[in-house]
């Protein structure tokens, strides 16, 4: 895993985010959020997380070689506060380079204020252009609209559905995967 460069956006609410990267003793800021049902409910598990699993998931990421991940931090004055995450994964490098992308805001107080839609946007175009990725998948749960529109607005399509695909909380969910080519090709 290799952290990608620093980026600064602004979200269409006006708040400053930095995607950057961050330490392993800061991946243990995740795990507040990680213990919400709220929060781990449209991630394909319902595990709470622990300061000792996020250190165990931050040691294996540094594994893929090719994999890029931010940190997200909102920006306020001189302060930064470590909100989420987002990645590029899964990156196969072959006739038509492709990878699985992902986003979680942990900071239930940030959702809704258009960091996911910013995000979004500068991965992608991370990906395009430095990584010279041409296909970008990401996967939605149903119930789970904001990310859904949030991709939309970034250029994602959907590719397929997949039903029944994840049992949380006494429903079954079907997967939305999302696709999102390089305008360029």
């Amino acid at each position: 895993m290799a952290f990608g460069p620093i980026m600064r956006l602004k979200t269409s609410s006006g708040l400053n985010i930095e995607l950057a990267p961050f330490t392993r003793e800061e991946a243990e800021l995740f795990v507040e959020g990680f213990q919400k049902a709220s929060v781990t409910r449209f991630l394909g598990n319902d595990i709470a997380q622990t300061r000792e699993t996020e250190q165990a998931w931050y040691d294996a990421i540094q594994q893929d070689k090719l994999a890029r991940i931010w940190g997200i931090w909102v920006v306020e004055k001189h302060s930064r506060k470590l909100i989420g995450n987002t990645s590029i994964e899964k990156v196969e490098m072959n006739n038509m380079p492709r990878a699985t992308t992902g986003i979680v805001i942990t900071d239930k107080n940030y959702w809704g204020k258009g960091i996911a839609t910013a995000t979004h946007k500068a991965r992608s175009l991370y990906a395009f252009e430095r990584m010279r990725i041409v296909r970008l998948m990401s996967y939605i749960y149903d119930g789970n609209e904001p990310s859904l529109r949030a991709l939309e607005k970034v250029g994602y399509n959907l590719h397929h559905r997949t039903r029944n695909e994840m049992y949380n909380q006494g429903e079954w969910l079907a997967v939305n995967v999302m696709e999102c080519i390089h305008p360029l090709d």
